[in-house]
């Protein structure tokens, strides 16, 4: 072997070395038989509506458009920093989070609050609340029956997607999807015009598709998730771009 062809090689060496690997799912999600932070994903989707329900409108993050209220009541929740949806909208928001957090948040999510000012919203015949809450009776519909609707959801990191294998197969095989305990909470007054129940409600049950991410790096990330629900009379969608700032 010449010496040129020994020093192309040694070239080759340090480039392969030094060039990263493709990047996948597994590398930035907390999977949820791994109990991140102690707590399964429905546990910790009982304390995101707790903090999501308890946050008064107009500071609330379902319904900021830029970012600004990311960081509201973050300090209550330990190792793990809440993201939120919208209310059916696009947003870009830009958040910047302490390193060694934990990032938990929903592509699409359902939340079935109870009591109400409506009467007749009430368990059926035999039927305990958190059952009625999950899958609804007479007319009124569970956390359960929204999600079934979804026909589309997406989420990537830094341009890496979640495999749709998993995030979205027949929905419950999605390892993605779950539907939490009953739990309570305590409502905002001023969430009413977005959720006529707040005000009286105190238990609730939710279903979604929920993300835990593993702390990331310290710098700047890229987060975009999606879901579109669809009814026979209706369709919704949310898309959601967050710029996050580690530091």
């Amino acid at each position: 072997m010449s010496k040129r062809t020994c020093a192309l090689t040694a070239v080759f060496l340090v480039i392969l070395l030094f060039t990263p690997m493709i990047a996948s799912a597994q590398d930035f999600i907390a999977p949820p038989e791994s109990l991140p932070g102690g707590l399964s994903y429905q546990q910790w989707s009982a304390l995101w509506w707790q903090w999501a329900w308890a946050i008064p409108l107009p500071i609330n993050p379902i319904f900021d458009l830029t970012g600004a209220d990311c960081a509201v009541h973050q300090f209550r929740y330990g190792p793990v920093w809440f993201l939120a949806g919208t209310n059916g909208t696009e947003a870009t928001r830009d958040c910047t989070i302490p390193a060694g957090k934990m990032i938990f948040f929903p592509i699409i999510n359902y939340g079935n609050d109870y009591p109400c000012p409506d009467k007749n919203f009430q368990p059926g015949p035999r039927q305990s609340l958190e059952q009625f809450l999950t899958i609804g009776y007479g007319g009124y519909i569970g956390a359960r029956q929204p999600i079934d609707h979804v026909t589309a959801v997406s989420a990537s990191l830094d341009g890496v997607s979640v495999s749709d294998q998993d995030l979205f197969p027949p929905p419950e095989n999605s390892k993605y999807r779950d539907t939490s305990p009953i739990f309570w909470f305590h409502g905002d007054p001023s969430l009413k015009d977005w959720d006529p129940c707040v005000p009286v409600a105190h238990t609730a049950v939710s279903d979604g598709y929920w993300i835990m991410l593993k702390p990331l790096s310290k710098g700047a990330h890229t987060l975009i998730f999606s879901g579109t629900e669809t009814f026979p009379t209706y369709s919704t969608g949310l898309t959601v771009t967050y710029n996050l700032t580690v530091k």
